[in-house]
């Protein structure tokens, strides 16, 4: 049996270099990535912030009257468009506003609709915002 030394060196200098390009590849990829903690930072931020904007009795986009939701001032959110409601709001991601019963089932605001805000979220199948 004749063994050729130069054919066993090609295919480790190739698994060599497919070796490195995946090391190069996922250390690429890791260091462009952004950080996952500061992913759910950020979210906790704009989702405070958006908590504090529309339950606050001071703010100019609250609907929430003491402990009561004041209907009509959700119905004149409801009517902002999406762009102008998340510039208002200011914040950059997706969001939605529901409500929730104490079993964590959504309630239907106003007999019409689940939520307010992004098209592209869907609450149980249905996107949260229909106009």
């Amino acid at each position: 049996m004749n063994i050729n030394p130069k054919a066993q060196s090609w295919s480790i200098d190739i698994a060599l270099g497919v070796v490195v390009f995946i090391a190069a590849f996922f250390i690429f990829y890791t260091l462009l990535s952004p950080n996952q903690s500061a992913k759910a930072s950020n979210l906790k931020e704009e989702a405070s912030s958006v908590i504090k904007q529309v339950a606050s009795e001071e703010a100019p986009l609250s609907f929430v009257d003491g402990e009561e939701v004041n209907v009509s001032k959700l119905n004149e959110l409801k009517n902002l468009s999406y762009g102008e409601l998340s510039r208002r709001l200011r914040v950059e991601g997706d969001f939605c506003i529901y409500f929730e019963d104490e079993h964590g089932n959504i309630i239907i605001i106003n007999d019409s609709y689940k939520g307010i805000g992004s098209p592209n979220i869907n609450l149980s199948g249905t996107p949260c915002s229909q106009k």
